[in-house]
């Protein structure tokens, strides 16, 4: 049903390779699990090419998706490989990876060091390779700004922040708002979708926290219950939560946003 929704809401024809970036500076939010049960969403209920990129040294994405991380990010941002050279085939049909490991904190030390190049533009540049090759890439960003996320930013069309119900969460989402628009300098067209809450809980704090959130940012109507048993299993096991137990509150409350995120995809 979650994919019968969404197949009515998307209109195929509109779509170019669309960049979004899932972001916050607060670590524990849930933007992991998200990227990789969003990017299945639009896999296997969109029918879409789906390219993840894992921007997060600690390399997660890529342990789900079994990536090889000995070729990764840091490569592209390095100048040793080309993006091409770095893609790689997943387990899903329509899902490939560009991995990540520890190499990422090297890579990008040496990007700042680099008087020589133009740093903010490597990635954007790099994704102009594949753009014809897939409709949505998903960039999970880790909880930092560094110069590998600044390359996120600017190479986006639109980014989300995660966040979760509690007041460190909320206080984030102030100051990551200003460095998204910080980042609109380098490239003016990025859009700031709005605020994902997850891990929510229906409690009077819970509410509370969307009262905050309502009057500071935009916010999606959206939101993802706190679901953790099934969750923590399914990564266990390898799987998205789609395959694992689809029907669960998680699935149906990400299929529910996904549907809200893809309407905006026509204005």
């Amino acid at each position: 049903q979650i994919f019968a929704r969404i197949n009515r809401c998307l209109r195929k024809e509109m779509i170019s390779m669309k960049t979004i970036s899932l972001i916050n500076k607060k670590g524990g939010v849930g933007k992991t699990t998200i990227a990789i049960n969003l990017a299945y969403l639009f896999a296997e209920s969109c029918d879409l090419k789906v390219l993840v990129v894992d921007n997060d040294d600690q390399g997660n994405d890529t342990q789900f998706f079994e990536g090889d991380a000995e070729i990764n990010l840091a490569d592209i941002l390095m100048g040793d490989r080309s993006l091409k050279e770095v893609v790689q085939k997943t387990r899903y049909e329509r899902i490939d990876l560009i991995a990540s490991d520890t190499d990422l904190l090297d890579a990008n030390i040496a990007v700042i060091k680099d008087e020589n190049i133009v740093q903010q533009n490597i990635l954007r540049n790099a994704l102009r390779d594949v753009e014809t090759e897939y409709d949505v890439c998903i960039i999970d960003n880790p909880p930092t700004i560094n110069a590998s996320v600044i390359n996120a930013l600017v190479a986006s069309d639109d980014v989300i922040i995660v966040t979760t119900p509690d007041i460190y969460g909320i206080r984030g989402v102030d100051r990551m708002v200003d460095y998204i628009n910080s980042f609109k300098r380098y490239n003016p067209d990025l859009r700031f979708c709005g605020v994902l809450l997850n891990k929510f809980a229906s409690t009077p704090h819970g509410y509370r926290c969307i009262d905050m959130l309502r009057s500071r940012v935009p916010l999606f109507t959206s939101r993802i219950r706190y679901t953790k048993d099934k969750l923590e299993a399914a990564t266990e096991e390898r799987k998205t939560i789609y395959e694992y137990s689809p029907n669960c509150g998680f699935a149906r409350d990400l299929g529910d946003f996904l549907e809200e995120y893809l309407k905006g995809w026509a204005n």
